[in-house]
């Protein structure tokens, strides 16, 4: 998800992969399936557009483009995926730890309206506990003997 160019990135896989060598990869789904990846995009809507757009958080949402990018390039690849969670004690942790990035980019009389809207959005019933539900999507690919 945070690779530019992807069709150089399957050639380059499938180059280094000897025959029957194997490739895992791991991608986050969609802001509607990653809470992770929700609060990322909704974080970034306050920073200045990203250099290149399609990459990053969700940016592999769907992975179909890439495996078959994988295949042409000599690999053959499936995406299984897992429902992951995490635990954060109130906003502050869960923005310091998944905003990081993101918020560094916001300018500074951005970032409390930032915060306000992740808040507003992801804690309706006002701070405290929260469990993040995340699906990952693993790449799960071998070189073509």
């Amino acid at each position: 998800m945070y690779v530019i160019d992807r069709a150089a990135a399957a050639r380059e896989i499938a180059r280094v992969l000897k025959p029957g060598g194997r490739l895992v990869a791991a991608v986050w789904a969609g802001p509607d399936r990653a809470d992770i990846v929700r609060l990322q995009q909704m974080a970034g809507g306050f920073a200045p557009k990203p250099p290149i757009d399609g990459v990053g958080p969700g940016a592999m949402a769907d992975p179909s483009s890439f495996l078959a990018q994988l295949a042409e390039a000599g690999v053959d690849a499936r995406v299984d995926s897992e429902i992951t969670e995490f635990a954060f004690d109130d906003f502050a942790s869960a923005w310091t730890v998944l905003a990081g990035v993101t918020a560094a980019r916001i300018e500074p009389e951005r970032l409390e309206p930032a915060k306000a809207a992740v808040r507003a959005e992801m804690w309706p019933e006002g701070d405290g506990p929260r469990r993040f539900r995340n699906e990952t999507q693993f790449i799960i690919g071998m070189r073509v003997p």
